[in-house]
Parts: structure tokens; C-alpha cells; sequence
């Protein structure tokens, strides 16, 4: 349980349902964005079950095309295919008593998938061009960073397979929902990599503890290991404060922009409604819907970022994320309203005391 560090409450409660499943051989699905550490989940449950005498084989499901992650779960025949001048076991036979670890599940192609499906019901296979029935014993981990329920409507995903898989489900959070972590893992980054500082102590500032506890992590873990990794070898902690300073700044202007307006339902049947009163009656297309409604939307947004900059069209323009000469452009072509000032936010005109008017 050492390699999950942390003790937020979404952790604690991953570190419980570990020691719930360890003693059991259900297949478990580890669900979470890239980066946040369902690589970690997945040795931890093999390290505390009673597999553990044997080895964990890690496949990436997504770093090989279809034919040869086949040959490479599964193994060959010699002669299966050209250049097999010799028979050879596939990771499903060297993880036997062991566990199989199946990263990216969500990345194998679907004729593949049935063959895994077979694996999972019979606890046998045939190697790639083989004939005889292998018997494997194995405990069964799948992680993926794909919504695997939507990739099953989609078709992309057996149904029944994911149903196999899914037996034990643990979702591993994102990093941005864990930030108190942050200081443990800082701390153990420090010393998992203190052999990249050349002897050199090396601390995180308060300041960029501070930055690091308001950034969004889109990288999640693994993005703060590479951060620690950079600040121990290169020790340009400040340089890296201004990046992740600029990066937040843009994070926050894409919030803001998509925070400024978003379509109600009313709306949407206003535009269609219109649509159907400009085709005469007629059902409109999706292509004048597309045309009408976007154009309204987007005359909406304008005015509301205008609105929010007190009509100042540069500061309107940085918050759309568009040129200013496209904002010109655009307040022209959808006549948009400029917003009335507010009389007690004119400015007043100073004039010496002894101007006269003539």
C-alpha cells in the first residue's frame, strides 16, 4: 500500500477497497484520466494478495496494432506467420498463477476483445496459429482512461466483456480533486528522485507550493513527478512558478469564456422557430438551423463579453480568445448592441479653473 501516497478521503477509501478485493480473484476495472496512477492501484493489489509469489505481466493494449498484441497476449506457433521460425509464449502464459495486467484496455480492437472474453469465461486459449488448448490460471487487472460504457454504446466496446471486466470497479480521482495530497506526494517525489540532485538538497518554495495547490493538473501525477523531477535536476524553480503562472492564466480565460454564456432550451426552440418561419412553414434543414443558430449564439456571447469589459472591445476580444479585427468584423456583420454606459462611470472632464467658453 506504500506506492499510493496520500490521505484524502477518495485515496483512503481506494486503500480500503484494495484490502476488500486482495483476498478474492474477481477482475477488477481501474478507471481515471491519464497520469493518476492506476498502474500503482494494480501492483498494490497484486502485492497484497496471495499471487504475489509470482509475477505481475503488464501489457499496453494501446502500444501495439491489433495482430501483434494478439501474438504478444496470446503467444505463437513457429511458422504462424513469417519471420516465426520458432514457437513462443504469450504474457497470458507467463502470468499463469500470477496477474495479468491489461493497461489501456479500452484501446483493444474488437476482434481481440473476444478472444480475451473467451480467456476470462474458459480459462484457456490457443496460441497464434496453434491448435492446442492452454489452460491459464490468472488474476485479471484492466485499467483505461475511456468511459468503456459510452465506448459499448458507441460499438467500440463489447458489451458482455466489459460486463466480465467490470466485476470490481475502483476509479482512481484526478489530482485536482485531491490537492491535499499534493505536500505527501511533493515529499515523496523529493526522495524517489534524490538521486537526479547530485547530492543537493533540494526544497519546493512556499510560493510554488501555493501555485501548485491552485493549478489545474491536467497531467495529474505524473505531470507534478515531471515538475519535481525538472526543479531537482535543473533547480529553476522560479522559471517553472512564471510557466505554470501563464498556463493558469490561460486555463482561466477558456473558463471564463465558456463560463459567459450557455444555451437554455428556450433558446434553442426560439431558433428553430424562426427557422421555420423564415422556410414558410417548411421543416428547416440542419444546415440553415446550424447557420441561424450560430450566428444568434454568437452575437449573445459578443454582447455578454462586452458587457463584462464595460464595452472595451481590446479587453472583449482577450476574453473570446479571437483577433480584434474578427470582433470588428463580427460586431458589424451581426449588429451587435454596444452596451450603454452607465452615467455615474463617465469620466468627468477637468478643465483648468480660469477656461472660458466663448
Amino acid at each position: 500500500m506504500d506506492l499510493i501516497i496520500g490521505n484524502s478521503s477518495p485515496i483512503r477509501r481506494i486503500k480500503e477497497l484494495i484490502c476488500q478485493v486482495v483476498d478474492t480473484d474477481l477482475n477488477v476495472l481501474i478507471c481515471g484520466e491519464s497520469g493518476v496512477g492506476k498502474e500503482l492501484v494494480a501492483l498494490s493489489l497484486h502485492n497484497l494478495s496471495k499471487r504475489n509469489k509470482h509475477q505481475i505481466v503488464k501489457v499496453n493494449c494501446a502500444a501495439l496494432p491489433g495482430e501483434l498484441l494478439e501474438s504478444e497476449l496470446f503467444g505463437y506457433e513457429k511458422g504462424a506467420f513469417t519471420g516465426a521460425v520458432k514457437s513462443k509464449p504469450g504474457k497470458f502464459e507467463m502470468a499463469n498463477q500470477g496477474t495479468m495486467f491489461l493497461d489501456e484496455i479500452g484501446d483493444m480492437p474488437l476482434p481481440l476483445q473476444a478472444k480475451l472474453l473467451q480467456v476470462l469465461q474458459d480459462g484457456a486459449f490457443a496460441r497464434v496459429g496453434g491448435l492446442e488448448e492452454i489452460n491459464v490460471n490468472a488474476w485479471v487487472i484492466a485499467a483505461t482512461n475511456h468511459d468503456l460504457e459510452q465506448d459499448v454504446q458507441k460499438g467500440i466496446f463489447r458489451e458482455d466483456l466489459f460486463y466480465r471486466l467490470n466485476i470490481i470497479k475502483i476509479v482512481v480521482p484526478p489530482l485536482r480533486e485531491r490537492k491535499e495530497d499534493i505536500p505527501l506526494l511533493i515529499e515523496h517525489l523529493l526522495n524517489k528522485h534524490q538521486s537526479v540532485s547530485k547530492g543537493r538538497h533540494i526544497t519546493i518554495s512556499d510560493r510554488l507550493k501555493k501555485i501548485f495547490s491552485e493549478y489545474y493538473w491536467p497531467g495529474n501525477v505524473r505531470e507534478l513527478e515531471n515538475y519535481v523531477r525538472r526543479i531537482m535536476v535543473l533547480g529553476d524553480s522560479d522559471a517553472l512558478e512564471e510557466e505554470i503562472l501563464k498556463r493558469m492564466d490561460v486555463s482561466t480565460r477558456e473558463c471564463s469564456t465558456s463560463e459567459i454564456w450557455a444555451p437554455d432550451e428556450s433558446l434553442l426552440n426560439s431558433v428553430l422557430e424562426n427557422c421555420k418561419q423564415e422556410a414558410q412553414g417548411k421543416f428547416p434543414s440542419l444546415k440553415e438551423i446550424k447557420k441561424k443558430s450560430v450566428a444568434r449564439i454568437e452575437r449573445i456571447v459578443i454582447e455578454e463579453a462586452l458587457r463584462r469589459t464595460k464595452g472595451n472591445r481590446k479587453q472583449a476580444a482577450q476574453l473570446l480568445q479571437i483577433s480584434y479585427k474578427a470582433l470588428l468584423y463580427k460586431i458589424k456583420d451581426f449588429k451587435v448592441k454596444m452596451p450603454q454606459k452607465n452615467p455615474e462611470e463617465v469620466l468627468e472632464l477637468k478643465l483648468p479653473e480660469n477656461t472660458s467658453f466663448i
